[in-house]
Protein backbone atom coordinates (compact mmCIF):
# COMPACT_ATOMS: atom_id res chain seq x y z
CA UNK A 1 0.00 0.00 0.00
CA UNK A 2 1.23 3.30 -0.94
CA UNK A 3 0.08 6.62 1.86
CA UNK A 4 -0.69 9.57 -0.42
CA UNK A 5 0.17 12.46 2.34
CA UNK A 6 -0.73 16.43 1.64
CA UNK A 7 -0.30 19.54 3.62
CA UNK A 8 -3.00 18.98 6.04
CA UNK A 9 -1.37 15.61 7.06
CA UNK A 10 2.26 17.71 7.35
CA UNK A 11 0.92 19.76 9.19
CA UNK A 12 -0.81 17.42 11.75
CA UNK A 13 1.79 14.67 12.01
CA UNK A 14 5.34 17.07 12.02
CA UNK A 15 8.09 16.89 14.98
CA UNK A 16 9.94 19.98 14.33
CA UNK A 17 12.90 18.80 16.94
CA UNK A 18 12.40 14.82 15.17
CA UNK A 19 13.19 16.81 11.87
CA UNK A 20 16.13 18.61 12.89
CA UNK A 21 17.50 15.40 15.12
CA UNK A 22 17.22 12.96 11.86
CA UNK A 23 18.77 15.74 9.61
CA UNK A 24 21.60 16.27 11.68
CA UNK A 25 22.07 12.48 11.69
CA UNK A 26 21.90 13.11 7.61
CA UNK A 27 24.66 14.91 7.84
CA UNK A 28 26.43 12.90 9.12
CA UNK A 29 25.89 9.79 6.85
CA UNK A 30 26.76 11.67 4.29
CA UNK A 31 29.58 13.00 5.46
CA UNK A 32 30.42 9.21 6.06
CA UNK A 33 29.44 9.01 2.38
CA UNK A 34 26.66 6.61 3.09
CA UNK A 35 24.38 8.59 0.98
CA UNK A 36 24.53 8.47 -2.91
CA UNK A 37 23.04 11.86 -4.75
CA UNK A 38 21.53 12.88 -7.92
CA UNK A 39 22.29 16.77 -7.55
CA UNK A 40 19.28 19.18 -8.59
CA UNK A 41 18.58 18.75 -12.79
CA UNK A 42 16.49 21.35 -14.66
CA UNK A 43 15.18 21.32 -18.10
CA UNK A 44 12.94 23.59 -20.35
CA UNK A 45 9.60 22.87 -20.62
CA UNK A 46 8.01 25.66 -22.86
CA UNK A 47 8.96 28.56 -20.84
CA UNK A 48 8.46 26.79 -17.72
CA UNK A 49 11.10 25.02 -15.83
CA UNK A 50 11.34 21.17 -14.39
CA UNK A 51 13.62 20.97 -11.97
CA UNK A 52 14.08 17.19 -10.37
CA UNK A 53 16.84 15.87 -7.44
CA UNK A 54 16.65 12.44 -5.84
CA UNK A 55 18.81 10.73 -3.37
CA UNK A 56 19.52 6.84 -2.14
CA UNK A 57 20.35 6.09 1.57
CA UNK A 58 20.94 2.20 1.01
CA UNK A 59 21.67 1.92 5.15
CA UNK A 60 18.38 3.23 5.75
CA UNK A 61 16.59 0.98 2.63
CA UNK A 62 15.38 4.42 0.93
CA UNK A 63 14.95 5.94 -2.09
CA UNK A 64 13.75 9.37 -2.86
CA UNK A 65 13.23 12.16 -5.28
CA UNK A 66 10.96 15.37 -5.88
CA UNK A 67 10.20 17.56 -8.87
CA UNK A 68 8.69 20.94 -8.81
CA UNK A 69 7.95 23.12 -11.86
CA UNK A 70 9.81 27.00 -11.68
CA UNK A 71 8.84 30.29 -14.01
CA UNK A 72 11.20 32.01 -16.16
CA UNK A 73 12.31 34.31 -13.15
CA UNK A 74 13.30 30.96 -11.42
CA UNK A 75 10.11 31.30 -9.10
CA UNK A 76 7.89 28.62 -8.05
CA UNK A 77 4.51 28.00 -6.78
CA UNK A 78 6.29 25.67 -3.27
CA UNK A 79 3.92 22.60 -4.87
CA UNK A 80 6.15 19.99 -5.21
CA UNK A 81 5.69 15.84 -5.62
CA UNK A 82 8.11 14.19 -3.16
CA UNK A 83 8.12 10.37 -3.38
CA UNK A 84 9.29 7.84 -1.04
CA UNK A 85 10.41 4.12 -1.97
CA UNK A 86 11.74 1.23 0.20
CA UNK A 87 15.33 0.58 -2.24
CA UNK A 88 15.11 -3.04 -1.26
CA UNK A 89 12.09 -4.03 -2.93
CA UNK A 90 11.63 -0.44 -5.17
CA UNK A 91 7.98 -0.43 -3.38
CA UNK A 92 6.49 3.17 -3.32
CA UNK A 93 5.94 4.10 0.75
CA UNK A 94 4.58 7.32 0.22
CA UNK A 95 3.66 10.60 -2.11
CA UNK A 96 3.43 13.63 -0.53
CA UNK A 97 1.65 16.69 -2.33
CA UNK A 98 1.76 20.23 -1.73
CA UNK A 99 4.37 23.11 0.24
CA UNK A 100 4.78 21.74 4.04
CA UNK A 101 7.25 19.02 3.88
CA UNK A 102 9.81 21.60 1.87
CA UNK A 103 9.74 24.29 4.04
CA UNK A 104 10.24 21.95 7.05
CA UNK A 105 13.12 20.07 5.33
CA UNK A 106 14.41 23.64 4.56
CA UNK A 107 13.96 24.94 8.19
CA UNK A 108 15.26 21.66 9.73
CA UNK A 109 18.43 21.46 7.44
CA UNK A 110 19.36 24.92 9.04
CA UNK A 111 19.15 24.42 12.38
CA UNK A 112 20.25 21.62 11.87
CA UNK A 113 23.48 22.43 10.46
CA UNK A 114 24.12 25.53 13.09
CA UNK A 115 23.71 22.74 15.94
CA UNK A 116 26.18 20.87 14.60
CA UNK A 117 28.30 24.04 14.32
CA UNK A 118 27.76 25.78 17.78
CA UNK A 119 25.24 23.01 19.96
CA UNK A 120 24.80 25.67 22.73
CA UNK A 121 23.34 28.94 20.20
CA UNK A 122 21.66 31.55 22.53
CA UNK A 123 21.82 34.36 20.46
CA UNK A 124 20.02 33.75 16.58
CA UNK A 125 19.81 36.56 13.94
CA UNK A 126 17.47 36.40 11.15
CA UNK A 127 17.94 38.11 7.64
CA UNK A 128 14.57 38.04 5.85
CA UNK A 129 11.00 37.42 7.58
CA UNK A 130 9.04 35.10 4.84
CA UNK A 131 8.07 31.80 5.08
CA UNK A 132 11.26 30.33 5.28
CA UNK A 133 12.53 32.58 7.99
CA UNK A 134 9.39 31.46 9.62
CA UNK A 135 10.09 27.70 9.61
CA UNK A 136 13.78 28.39 10.73
CA UNK A 137 12.81 29.69 14.14
CA UNK A 138 10.16 27.35 14.89
CA UNK A 139 12.36 25.07 13.89
CA UNK A 140 15.35 26.87 16.32
CA UNK A 141 12.55 26.77 19.44
CA UNK A 142 12.25 23.59 19.08
CA UNK A 143 15.76 22.27 19.02
CA UNK A 144 18.09 25.19 19.87
CA UNK A 145 18.96 26.94 23.85
CA UNK A 146 17.54 30.01 22.44
CA UNK A 147 18.13 33.27 24.35
CA UNK A 148 17.07 35.94 21.86
CA UNK A 149 16.41 36.28 17.79
CA UNK A 150 16.87 39.50 16.46
CA UNK A 151 15.20 39.73 12.63
CA UNK A 152 15.59 41.86 10.02
CA UNK A 153 13.41 42.50 6.35
CA UNK A 154 13.67 45.43 4.16
CA UNK A 155 9.98 46.21 4.45
CA UNK A 156 9.37 46.96 7.94
CA UNK A 157 5.34 46.36 7.63
CA UNK A 158 6.95 42.41 6.83
CA UNK A 159 9.13 42.80 9.75
CA UNK A 160 5.98 43.92 12.34
CA UNK A 161 4.17 41.10 11.10
CA UNK A 162 6.53 38.55 11.67
CA UNK A 163 7.38 39.80 15.71
CA UNK A 164 3.99 39.50 15.71
CA UNK A 165 3.86 35.84 14.03
CA UNK A 166 6.29 35.08 16.42
CA UNK A 167 5.11 35.69 19.46
CA UNK A 168 1.33 34.63 19.03
CA UNK A 169 2.44 31.62 17.19
CA UNK A 170 5.74 30.07 18.84
CA UNK A 171 4.95 32.31 22.17
CA UNK A 172 8.86 34.00 21.39
CA UNK A 173 9.84 37.36 21.58
CA UNK A 174 11.75 38.62 18.23
CA UNK A 175 13.50 41.67 18.43
CA UNK A 176 13.83 43.77 15.28
CA UNK A 177 16.17 45.71 13.49
CA UNK A 178 16.13 48.77 11.28
CA UNK A 179 19.83 47.87 9.40
CA UNK A 180 20.59 44.23 8.93
CA UNK A 181 23.95 45.11 10.49
CA UNK A 182 21.74 45.06 13.79
CA UNK A 183 20.92 42.03 13.45
CA UNK A 184 24.86 41.25 12.66
CA UNK A 185 25.86 42.88 15.67
CA UNK A 186 23.42 41.23 18.42
CA UNK A 187 23.64 37.67 17.21
CA UNK A 188 26.04 35.40 17.43
CA UNK A 189 24.81 33.69 14.22
CA UNK A 190 22.80 34.72 11.22
CA UNK A 191 20.40 32.73 8.64
CA UNK A 192 19.88 34.28 5.60
CA UNK A 193 16.43 33.68 3.95
CA UNK A 194 16.15 36.02 1.70
CA UNK A 195 14.75 36.74 -2.05
CA UNK A 196 17.42 39.55 -2.64
CA UNK A 197 18.70 40.52 -5.90
CA UNK A 198 21.65 42.32 -4.14
CA UNK A 199 23.49 41.23 -0.82
CA UNK A 200 22.43 41.94 2.38
CA UNK A 201 25.27 40.60 4.14
CA UNK A 202 28.88 41.72 3.71
CA UNK A 203 32.53 41.72 5.32
CA UNK A 204 32.27 45.45 6.48
CA UNK A 205 28.40 44.28 8.20
CA UNK A 206 30.33 41.78 10.62
CA UNK A 207 31.55 43.16 14.32
CA UNK A 208 33.68 39.90 14.41
CA UNK A 209 33.60 36.18 13.91
CA UNK A 210 30.18 35.01 13.24
CA UNK A 211 28.80 32.08 11.87
CA UNK A 212 26.23 32.40 8.85
CA UNK A 213 24.11 30.13 6.89
CA UNK A 214 22.18 30.88 3.53
CA UNK A 215 19.82 28.12 2.61
CA UNK A 216 20.54 28.23 -1.29
CA UNK A 217 24.23 27.71 -3.14
CA UNK A 218 22.50 29.24 -6.31
CA UNK A 219 23.66 32.81 -6.78
CA UNK A 220 21.16 34.51 -5.00
CA UNK A 221 23.56 37.01 -3.74
CA UNK A 222 22.53 37.24 -0.31
CA UNK A 223 26.34 36.63 1.04
CA UNK A 224 28.83 39.47 -0.42
CA UNK A 225 31.17 38.10 -2.46
CA UNK A 226 34.01 39.32 -0.18
CA UNK A 227 32.96 36.68 2.40
CA UNK A 228 32.75 33.81 0.19
CA UNK A 229 37.07 34.99 -1.21
CA UNK A 230 37.78 35.35 2.17
CA UNK A 231 36.40 32.18 3.87
CA UNK A 232 39.14 28.99 4.32
CA UNK A 233 36.65 26.56 4.11
CA UNK A 234 32.44 26.61 3.32
CA UNK A 235 30.28 23.46 4.82
CA UNK A 236 27.43 22.10 3.17
CA UNK A 237 24.45 19.53 3.09
CA UNK A 238 26.14 18.12 -0.69
CA UNK A 239 29.38 19.16 -2.11
CA UNK A 240 28.47 18.27 -5.34
CA UNK A 241 25.63 19.69 -5.57
CA UNK A 242 26.88 22.83 -3.83
CA UNK A 243 29.65 23.44 -6.65
CA UNK A 244 26.56 22.82 -9.55
CA UNK A 245 25.61 24.39 -12.86
CA UNK A 246 24.56 27.73 -11.72
CA UNK A 247 25.96 28.16 -8.11
CA UNK A 248 28.60 30.52 -6.50
CA UNK A 249 30.92 27.71 -6.44
CA UNK A 250 31.03 26.12 -9.97
CA UNK A 251 34.22 27.88 -10.41
CA UNK A 252 37.12 25.38 -9.82
CA UNK A 253 39.16 27.40 -7.15
CA UNK A 254 35.82 28.57 -5.25
CA UNK A 255 35.26 24.44 -5.14
CA UNK A 256 38.13 23.49 -3.20
CA UNK A 257 36.71 25.43 -0.56
CA UNK A 258 33.87 23.05 0.20
CA UNK A 259 33.58 19.83 3.44
CA UNK A 260 30.83 18.27 3.90
CA UNK A 261 28.98 19.18 7.42
CA UNK A 262 29.72 16.73 10.27
CA UNK A 263 33.25 15.64 8.03
CA UNK A 264 35.55 13.80 11.55
CA UNK A 265 38.54 16.20 10.13
CA UNK A 266 36.78 19.53 9.73
CA UNK A 267 34.90 19.32 13.35
CA UNK A 268 37.09 21.13 14.97
CA UNK A 269 37.36 24.38 12.23
CA UNK A 270 33.75 24.15 12.01
CA UNK A 271 33.21 24.65 15.72
CA UNK A 272 35.64 27.36 16.43
CA UNK A 273 34.35 30.45 17.43
CA UNK A 274 37.30 32.73 16.83
CA UNK A 275 36.61 32.61 13.10
CA UNK A 276 33.80 33.40 10.95
CA UNK A 277 32.11 30.07 9.74
CA UNK A 278 29.95 30.08 6.45
CA UNK A 279 27.14 27.20 5.68
CA UNK A 280 25.39 26.40 2.66
CA UNK A 281 22.27 24.39 2.47
CA UNK A 282 21.60 22.82 -1.04
CA UNK A 283 18.09 21.35 0.12
CA UNK A 284 19.59 17.90 -1.22
CA UNK A 285 17.15 15.38 -2.08
CA UNK A 286 18.35 12.97 0.99
CA UNK A 287 16.89 15.77 3.53
CA UNK A 288 13.15 15.54 2.24
CA UNK A 289 13.67 11.61 2.03
CA UNK A 290 14.90 11.64 5.48
CA UNK A 291 12.21 13.59 6.92
CA UNK A 292 9.29 12.24 4.01
CA UNK A 293 10.28 9.19 6.16
CA UNK A 294 9.68 10.09 9.58
CA UNK A 295 6.29 11.88 8.47
CA UNK A 296 5.36 8.27 6.91
CA UNK A 297 5.80 6.52 9.59
CA UNK A 298 3.83 8.91 11.91
CA UNK A 299 1.05 8.42 9.22
CA UNK A 300 1.19 5.16 9.31
CA UNK A 301 0.82 4.51 12.79
CA UNK A 302 -1.87 7.19 13.09
CA UNK A 303 -3.56 6.11 9.55
CA UNK A 304 -3.23 9.76 8.17
CA UNK A 305 -4.04 10.74 4.55
CA UNK A 306 -5.10 7.96 1.94
CA UNK A 307 -3.90 4.35 1.99
CA UNK A 308 -4.01 3.60 -1.66
CA UNK A 309 -3.05 -0.19 -3.42
CA UNK A 310 -1.16 0.81 -6.27
CA UNK A 311 -2.35 -2.38 -8.13
CA UNK A 312 -6.19 -2.35 -7.86
CA UNK A 313 -7.94 -0.61 -10.50
CA UNK A 314 -9.13 3.33 -9.83
CA UNK A 315 -12.64 4.23 -10.06
CA UNK A 316 -15.54 4.47 -7.28
CA UNK A 317 -17.82 2.41 -6.12
CA UNK A 318 -17.91 0.67 -2.31
CA UNK A 319 -13.90 -1.47 -3.14
CA UNK A 320 -12.79 2.46 -3.66
CA UNK A 321 -9.05 3.24 -4.86
CA UNK A 322 -8.50 4.86 -1.25
CA UNK A 323 -9.20 4.52 2.20
CA UNK A 324 -8.86 7.98 3.80
CA UNK A 325 -7.84 8.37 7.42
CA UNK A 326 -9.42 6.98 10.72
Amino acid sequence: MTRILGDADVERLMDRRAAVEILEAGFQADARGEISLYPRIRWDAAGVSVAWLAATLPRQDLLGFRAYLAGGDGSDRGEQVVALYRHSTMELRAVFLGRLLGRLRTGAAAVAALHLAQPDLGRLGLLGTGTQAREILACAVAALPLESVWAWSPDPGHRTEFRDWAEHTLRFPVHLATEASGVCRESEAVALATSATAPVLTAPMLPGPRLLLSISAYRRPELGSGILEAASRVWTDSVEQAAGSGTWFEPTDRRGKLRPLAAEADLGALRDGSTTRILINTGAAWEETLVGDVLYRAAEASGSGFSMDVTAPLGGGPEGWARPAR
